[in-house]
């Protein structure tokens, strides 16, 4: 029963996934659903430009474009939320705890009712319409929470670790970058997906914020819906290109992300 259960649950998302594939690698269709053969005529986007409006790109410059606003959101978020998670796990400061339900509270706000100030805010730093930017905002939504996650990681290291550390002269700075770094690489790991993830699959800052020279796959496909005609085949291929380097970039830290180290001694 519960087997029969799960299956039943599962099965919708199943064939939704079936279908997504079927359209992205079939050619033509029989009663709407089934296609008639099999092809990758639908990719023809990887060796031709796609047309789009009044206007040609190719997938590569955009997919590239996606792939700088992602990485430079994921390392903002990366490089803030581990020094901000070492310092509010190791350091008492006045407000520590306000400092703390303030973030939970940040996170809680949705980055859409954020859009115009941070237009403006972007407009007169004079990195409106530039991908860095527009990153740079995103990055600071996701930053909230992610240091909550890398103050797990910093909590999980004994006091024992850092009192040997400091002993033997090393500074704040060099027990962080020298030992707690490398004791945390899975926090590393999963903080620096936490920001990529959510900018990479970005639609609203990208279509506010960035100009339509530097579309990104968001825009893009949202710019093959609005045409008077609709390949679903294509737009399937498409959506699937756009789906590859996120589960590669999962795949490639995998294995970060498992390797959870395991501690002796004894913590305050």
């Amino acid at each position: 029963l519960p087997y029969l259960a799960l299956a039943l649950i599962g099965a919708p998302f199943l064939t939704m996934y079936i279908g997504f594939f079927l359209r992205a690698f079939g050619e033509g269709s029989q009663l709407g659903v089934l296609p008639e053969r099999f092809g990758a005529s639908n990719f023809s986007f990887l060796w031709k430009p796609i047309v789009w409006g009044l206007g040609q790109t190719t997938v590569w410059r955009v997919l590239f474009n996606t792939m700088l606003f992602a990485c430079i959101s994921g390392l903002i978020v990366t490089v803030v939320c581990m020094l901000a998670g070492y310092a509010v796990s190791r350091v008492e400061f006045k407000g520590k705890n306000m400092f703390l339900a303030l973030q939970l509270f940040l996170h809680a706000v949705p980055g859409q009712i954020l859009l115009i100030a941070i237009f403006f805010l972007l407009y007169y730093t004079r990195l409106l319409h530039t991908i860095p930017g527009v990153a740079l905002a995103r990055a600071s939504l996701e930053i909230p929470l992610g240091v909550w996650i890398a103050k797990g990681f910093f909590d999980a290291v004994p006091w024992d670790v850092e009192r040997a550390a400091m002993i033997d002269g090393c500074t704040r700075l060099q027990v962080w970058y020298k030992i707690f770094l490398p004791l945390v690489k899975p926090g590393i790991a999963a903080v620096f997906i936490w920001g990529f993830l959510f900018a990479w699959h970005d639609f609203i800052y990208a279509y506010t914020l960035l100009p339509g020279t530097a579309k990104l796959m968001s825009t893009l496909i949202q710019s093959l819906l609005a045409t008077e005609v609709i390949d679903y085949g294509y737009l399937a291929a498409l959506s699937l290109v756009y789906m590859i380097p996120p589960l590669t970039l999962f795949i490639l830290l995998q294995r970060v992300l498992l390797k959870v180290p395991l501690f002796g001694g004894k913590g305050l």
